[in-house]
């Protein structure tokens, strides 16, 4: 009986949530994850801190059984979950690493109750990885000096994607000469009523003009490097 309590504390420090941004995902394409902790242990905790333990793992298991390797992240500055409070946590989980197989998978999160050292997880979230050609836009251009792999060959790649019912505007950047998915990521919805305009500029920019809404339009310029520069 003692022991079936202790079993029974141990569970009730922490209730636990996980939810992704959606179900569906290109591959390469960063997994944003949200983590709800409600602290159930009777006191507050701190998480994280300079020098401490790896408070969040994450799992992801294939529909194949196959288990990726984990994801484990803490935090510099230390968090504190108060008694009985709730406390909500968004973490973007990079694409190389949690999407680059295709496929269907599930992913836990799981959650350090520092005092007793053990790990409490959350429910188990379901996510598909796809992958699309480029199929409005692919063209070579040199990382320029002043960014990282200046002199590199890539390639932008703009890809036009349904997710059920909704077109969704993608940007990849790859490597010219392997092929490897460098960065992928969403730009947004997009009305196909107007035709995206895209161009390369001077200094190796891309820029994306595209109608996002009926009466809204969105230009994104994305860096050679990769990253997302600007979006208005």
């Amino acid at each position: 009986l003692i022991l079936c309590l202790c079993a029974t504390a141990a569970r009730a420090q922490y209730v636990t949530n996980l939810t992704l941004s959606k179900d569906q995902y290109l591959t390469g394409e960063p997994v944003v994850a949200t983590i709800t902790i409600i602290n159930r242990s009777g006191g507050d905790v701190i998480l994280g801190g300079h020098g401490a333990r790896d408070w969040l793992h994450f799992e992801i298991t294939q529909s194949t059984g196959s288990v990726l390797s984990p994801i484990t992240m803490g935090s510099e500055d230390p968090i504190k979950l108060q008694a009985g409070g709730t406390t909500i946590h968004k973490v973007e989980l990079s694409g190389g690493y949690s999407t680059a197989n295709l496929g269907t998978f599930h992913m836990v999160a799981n959650v350090l109750h520092p005092i007793s050292g053990q790990f409490y997880t959350s429910n188990r979230e379901r996510m598909t990885i796809t992958d699309a050609k480029p199929n409005m836009f692919d063209q070579p251009y040199g990382v320029p000096e002043g960014f990282q792999n200046a002199g590199r060959s890539r390639r932008y790649q703009v890809i036009l994607f349904r997710e059920l019912d909704i077109l969704q505007l993608y940007c990849r950047i790859t490597d010219e000469r392997s092929g490897a998915y460098l960065a992928t990521f969403l730009l947004g919805p997009v009305n196909m009523a107007v035709q995206p305009q895209i161009s390369i500029d001077t200094k190796n920019k891309l820029h994306i003009f595209f109608l996002a809404k009926p009466q809204i339009c969105c230009h994104a310029i994305i860096n050679p490097d990769g990253k997302l520069y600007k979006r208005s």
